[in-house]
């Protein structure tokens, strides 16, 4: 039998430790890890004031840096040699495969490696190399070598001999046909990758120009301290504020639409609700989840038109909006942070796919050597975080597959689904707040603190309350309750 030692030193987690990239750097050494997310979710126990999507971000920096948590075990040698490159440690169910990509080996759980199969097999998905490396967070050269030592074709049958030894027919069977549906969503999923990438080729110019020169500014300036408000104990709860949908930029008359809406006015109702809600907190969050994005920018472009191309009534320039915007945002967190730390997490919207991005990333060069901020740096549609016995999802709202996000959740973090009690999903875009539940999640819509313009007007749109809410998530009991400032108008 072979047995696996991972050396770990217990007083580590006595203390917290800050920067994370010590902490990446301790257990690299002593233990070894299969993936990024396994190592990911390791330094999350050990470090929990990081939700494990931002320690997976921490780890992809540390590795860029030439760095790898995946070392070779002395354990392995005496079964690997030149012509055995595949080996199945069936005590530990590990695969053990030999890699030039590493120098080395690359172990990888069993439930991992049967899955890789089955994704790459025809009758699994038929994903491809960059297909394969997105789902199961592998570089694509990696997998590209994974596939060709393990000799597998997108012809092969999609089990292990186990599998088949361990199963009857009718059970393969039903397997098969569970995975002809998740390539159902994956393929509907596939259209909306591809238009991304379309949208991306044309923001391409301004992301290797204006933005550039404009992250550099961004490096040179230091985030304010902040004086933290005397407030009673730490609570095990967290609180999600996103201010969803403010549309900065739009411009509404008052004499054509019934009230003012300006870049002043979209500033005053960000920052004196966020005011109220803070007031109004039972005591101090153990960390606030906002969403960055999900139509923060009215508009995307110069031409002053949203993603898709639909010209907009703009209060302002689009070089003002996207300047003055992005300053609001930095007002916003460090209010946030005068109570606790906060976690920014990507929404992009449908007003602002690119310029949400571009606000991202602004973020992350500021707050870069902030401790109480982190900017989960990721342009993916769907953002997940776990807390404690919650699992998180945020999106903006808009697409096809609104009535899917149970779905999509289970499939896309399969273990945090698992092993998490409570499941929510956060998302904006229509204006108002709405509750409902599907398949095991509760899925919540969040208003806006927007005006209204001339579309919303002649449309009818002008119904919804609006205002901010704050939503307050328990550690183990999930949400709890919500507070709403709402925008009053005298």
């Amino acid at each position: 039998m072979l047995i696996l030692i991972y050396p770990f030193n217990l007083s580590l987690f006595m203390r917290r430790v800050h920067g994370g990239k010590d902490l990446i750097e301790k257990f690299a050494k002593d233990r070894s890890f299969s993936n990024i997310s396994e190592f990911a979710e390791f330094l999350h126990e050990v470090e929990p004031k990081r939700s494990k999507n931002a320690w997976r971000s921490a780890i992809q920096r540390w590795m860029k840096e030439g760095n790898s948590p995946f070392k070779d075990k002395e354990e392995y040698h005496a079964v690997i040699n030149e012509r055995t490159k595949v080996y199945h440690d069936e005590a530990a169910d590990k695969y053990l495969v030999v890699m030039e990509a590493i120098d080395g080996f690359y172990v990888v759980e069993g439930e991992k490696h049967r899955a890789m199969k089955k994704a790459y097999s025809e009758a699994g998905g038929n994903l491809t190399i960059e297909e394969m490396a997105r789902e199961f967070e592998m570089p694509p050269a990696w997998v590209s070598e994974y596939v060709r030592v393990n000799k597998w074709t997108h012809g092969m049958q999609p089990f292990t001999d186990k599998e088949i030894e361990g199963n009857t027919i009718d059970d393969l069977v039903d397997e098969i046909l569970a995975m002809r549906k998740i390539e159902i969503i994956k393929k509907a999923e596939g259209k909306r990758w591809r238009q991304v990438e379309k949208d991306a080729m044309k923001y391409n110019y301004f992301n290797e120009t204006v933005k550039k020169d404009f992250l550099e500014i961004a490096q040179k300036w230091k985030p304010a301290s902040v004086k933290r408000t005397k407030t009673q104990k730490e609570g095990d709860f967290a609180v999600v504020l996103s201010p969803t949908d403010l549309h900065f930029g739009k411009y509404g008359w008052v004499d054509e639409v019934g009230q003012s809406y300006d870049l002043e006015e979209a500033r005053h109702r960000v920052l004196t609700k966020t005011e109220e809600l803070l007031k109004r907190l039972p005591s101090k969050p153990e960390r606030f989840y906002v969403g960055v994005g999900s139509d923060w920018f009215h508009v995307d472009n110069d031409v002053g038109t949203t993603t898709k191309g639909t010209a907009q009534d703009m209060a302002a320039t689009p070089a003002q909006i996207l300047m003055e915007g992005c300053d609001l945002a930095r007002q916003h967190i460090d209010l946030l942070r005068t109570v606790s730390d906060v976690e920014l997490i990507f929404m992009g919207g449908n007003h602002d796919r690119h310029t949400s991005i571009m606000l991202m990333m602004y973020l992350d060069a500021y707050y870069k050597d902030c401790e109480d901020v982190n900017v989960v740096v990721s342009p993916e549609i769907r953002q997940y975080v776990t807390y404690g016995n919650n699992l998180i999802g945020f999106t903006h709202g808009d697409g096809k597959v609104m009535n899917k996000l149970n779905a999509l959740m289970a499939h896309e973090e399969r273990s945090a689904w698992g092993k998490t009690s409570h499941k929510l999903w956060f998302h904006g875009h229509l204006h108002h707040q709405q509750m409902r539940e599907a398949g095991g999640c509760l899925i919540i819509q969040l208003p806006s603190l927007a005006g209204e313009d001339r579309y919303h007007s002649r449309n009818g749109y002008v119904m919804a309350k609006a205002g901010l809410s704050a939503y307050i998530i328990d550690k183990e009991e999930g949400l709890i309750g919500s507070l709403f400032a709402p925008v009053v108008h005298e």
